[in-house]
């Protein structure tokens, strides 16, 4: 007789072709989790350290930006002719006192010889040279200021930076700080600390000379220790100035391997890097994949019973899903996903497809605001175009009273000049100038108002409340002046032309809101304060800024002004006294 036994029966066989089948998707989602794993936690290490690197380098150039600006405001007490010798010098000390970054100011001659050192009574041994280097005086008068090679000192490494000294546009000295890398290299332990806590070697600054100049272990950078065998500067240029992050693993002699990303400093030749082992840094890949291979096996028993029944129910849902997540990535959002489950999966669906349309919604509706804002932004000023946009903005007839500052910015003698040039070429001209004038006018803060003809109107304290809007007003008016011989002297070079401008300036209250009718309007102020500022720009001479005592008095010191005396302006009986902003 026959063997009647089941040898294979058919439980076994749907279990082992169920099994066959899920090993290799499982396996395969594992790997793929694995993989997203490991590329996210690289990506996400690197990040970290570009991130970390990044801060440092902000604290450098800031604390290397805070002893050029005490630099420079020495240099600007050294040279000022209106200073007795003694008075620049107690100036200067104070400067120096008071300045958190310096603690030390060297002046020198032009030729680099010691003038004179100014130094806070704790430094008991400093010993500054005598001779500045030409390299150094070189680049200071060159870039505006320069940072010198790192040296050992007693209390720590410094590092010198100069700034040239300048009187009447000649260099007449300069004034150099042995600055202190203290603050660095606190820096550098707090982020090492914080970020690689218990990891040696992994956060370091070196200079151009590929020298520790900041360390965990703060002996290598107090002696500046050579840094030249550090795996992570391989291929770098030390010495460039650039802000780039440059990240990758490489293995040192003694067979470590590690994740490295380099970032250099714009202003000066030197780099940051942050360093740590790989085995540290991939740690959670290591226990993802530990995790994942567990999953992955008991997955494979569990599957064996329930694959027959749930397989085609369960991944054919979750394919439309993936898939349709995949489209949503790819901003497809006219696209939408239908799942027949009835279960969880058919909810999420419905939900991801409503997600679908809700930002296809959203697109739509932002592209409309751009370009409402875009088209708004060349009538109105830029605060008013997002109140409008946002429904903000009572777009009511009338205004409210407040004081503001207004000026007025005038082409001397246009009708002449349009009378040499072809039309074309004066609204050319004319472009180029209120392009430049109107930002100029938005860098301080100032919003305009219109162009009327060859002139400009601008304001300050609306729409928005600007405290001194008077001072910023005259630093805008200073700026279009000094900035039309730029202007000029390209237009005489394309079109044998120069153009100057009058400039007339008042402080006081105005009405300011929409003014118009109910289907045309504009925001603008109208007042005595506009009148009499659009009657100083008609008598002002060309390229002079003529102010009244209001504004005078609301701009407060800073500025050089001239007073001119008393004016009668028309439509006004009482004379007005008139003041000249100098440049």
């Amino acid at each position: 007789m026959a063997d009647a036994r089941v040898r294979f029966p058919l439980r076994i066989k749907l279990a082992v072709f169920a099994a066959l089948l899920l090993v290799v998707h499982i396996v395969g989602v594992g790997w793929a989790a694995i993989e997203l794993t490991r590329s996210t936690v690289e990506t996400s290490y690197r990040e970290l350290q570009i991130a970390v690197l990044e801060v440092v380098a902000e604290a450098i150039e800031h604390e290397l930006s805070r002893a050029q600006d005490g630099l420079d405001a020495i240099g600007r007490t050294l040279t000022d002719a209106s200073l007795g010798d003694d008075a620049r010098i107690s100036m200067a000390s104070v400067l120096v006192e008071s300045n958190e970054v310096l603690d030390n100011a060297i002046i020198y001659d032009g030729q680099g010889a010691i003038i004179t050192p100014i130094v806070e009574g704790r430094l008991e041994d400093f010993a500054p040279p005598q001779t500045l280097e030409a390299a150094l005086r070189d680049a200071a008068v060159a870039d505006g200021v320069a940072t010198g090679p790192a040296s050992v000192t007693a209390d720590g490494p410094r590092v010198p930076v100069v700034v040239p000294l300048r009187a009447d546009d000649e260099v007449t000295g300069y004034a150099a700080s042995l600055v202190s890398t203290a603050e660095i290299q606190r820096r550098v332990e707090s982020q090492s600390d914080a970020h690689f806590t218990d990891l040696p070697d992994t956060l370091f600054v070196v200079d151009e000379r590929q020298r520790y100049l900041a360390h965990p272990d703060r002996e290598r950078a107090d002696t500046l220790s050579s840094a030249a065998d550090e795996g992570a500067l391989r291929g770098i240029e030390v010495g460039e100035r650039r802000r780039s992050a440059q990240s990758g693993e490489y293995t040192t002699s003694d067979g470590t391997a590690w994740v490295g990303t380099v970032v250099g400093l714009r202003s000066r030749g030197w780099a940051l890097v942050a360093q740590v082992p790989r085995d540290v840094a991939y740690a959670p890949v290591v226990e993802v994949r530990r995790i994942v291979i567990s999953a992955v096996i008991g997955a494979l028993l569990i599957a064996v019973v329930a694959s027959i029944i749930l397989s085609r129910q369960v991944t054919s849902p979750i394919e439309q899903l993936s898939s349709f997540a995949d489209s949503l990535a790819h901003r497809r959002f006219s696209e939408t996903v239908e799942i027949k489950t009835s279960d969880e999966l058919a909810v999420l669906g419905r939900a991801m497809s409503q997600a679908a349309n809700d930002l296809q919604a959203s697109e739509t509706r932002i592209r409309e605001e751009e370009a409402i804002r875009a088209d708004l932004g060349r009538y109105l000023p830029s605060d008013l175009v997002e109140k409008v946009v946002n429904r903000e903005q009572d777009m009511g007839l009338g205004g409210q009273r407040r004081e503001i500052t207004v000026l007025f910015a005038d082409v001397v003698a246009f009708t002449p000049l349009t009378q040499e040039l072809a039309p074309e070429v004066t609204v050319q001209i004319l472009n180029e100038l209120f392009t430049i004038l109107t930002e100029i006018v938005f860098r301080h803060d100032g919003t305009v108002d219109k162009f009327i003809g060859d002139c400009v109107m601008a304001m300050w304290g609306a729409p928005r409340d600007e405290p001194d809007h008077a001072a910023k007003a005259l630093e805008a008016a200073e700026e279009i002046v000094s900035w039309l011989e730029i202007g000029n002297a390209n237009w005489k070079k394309k079109y044998g032309v120069t153009i100057q401008i009058a400039v007339g300036i008042n402080t006081g209250e105005a009405v300011v809101g929409n003014i118009g009718s109910k289907t045309r309007m504009e925001y603008t102020a109208i007042g005595d304060a506009v009148n009499v500022a659009a009657r100083l720009e008609a008598i002002a001479r060309p390229q002079q800024i003529l102010i009244t005592q209001q504004t005078m008095e609301a701009a407060g010191d800073g500025f050089s002004i001239t007073e001119i005396g008393e004016k009668t302006i028309a439509g006004r009986e009482a004379p007005t006294k008139l003041y000249e902003l100098n440049l």
